[in-house]
């Protein structure tokens, strides 16, 4: 077993999808797998999800090592960090699906957690004011400023300069039109 192995897919993470959809009353539309990264000091692969309210829960999955009944080694994964808003949660109760009891327990609890943090999630989200991003270039300073103006009045002299020159020179060729019989 590999961190790379786990996916949306993974019976740890749909087992804790299906709890946590029942506890919260809300649908997860968006279950997103991230990259293997190093997160308190083990490789961990993180499993985000996102609630239909907009609340995050995000799951860090590692593999573990334990014996069996009959003394043999097995790998298995275990969830050992869970942020919720962004925010590390500790970890209360037992996230590991092989006994379902205490399974459901554990993110029944997490559940009620986001749902009794819902309206503080809301309000905060209310208070958010939405930035428009910024278009065209960035600021300049007065220096800056001062010679673009500079370059763009001599663009302006040479085009004048150009222009004038077409001018006149089509002035010449309208009064030799007129001066032919």
């Amino acid at each position: 077993m590999k961190l790379s192995d786990i996916t949306e897919k993974t019976q740890l993470v749909k087992d804790f999808v299906a709890q946590l959809k029942k506890a919260t009353k809300q649908a997860i539309p968006i279950v997103e797998v991230g990259k293997v990264a190093r997160v308190s000091g083990a490789s961990a692969r993180p499993v985000n999800l996102v609630l239909e309210n907009g609340q995050t829960v995000k799951l860090f999955l590692r593999v573990v090592s334990a014996k069996n009944d009959n003394n043999k080694d097995v790998e298995r994964f275990d969830i050992f960090r869970i942020d919720i808003n962004g925010k590390a949660q500790p970890l209360s109760g037992d996230y590991d699906n092989s006994y379902r009891p205490a399974f459901d327990a554990s993110v029944n609890a997490l559940g009620n957690m986001l749902r009794t943090g819902q309206a503080t999630f809301d309000k905060k989200r209310a208070k958010q004011k939405i930035r428009k991003p910024r278009t065209g270039p960035a600021p300049k300073n007065k220096t800056q400023q001062l010679n673009e103006m500079l370059n763009d009045a001599a663009d302006f002299d040479k085009t004048i300069d150009i222009k004038t020159k077409e001018k006149e020179g089509l002035e010449l060729q309208l009064t030799n039109l007129m001066s032919q019989p």
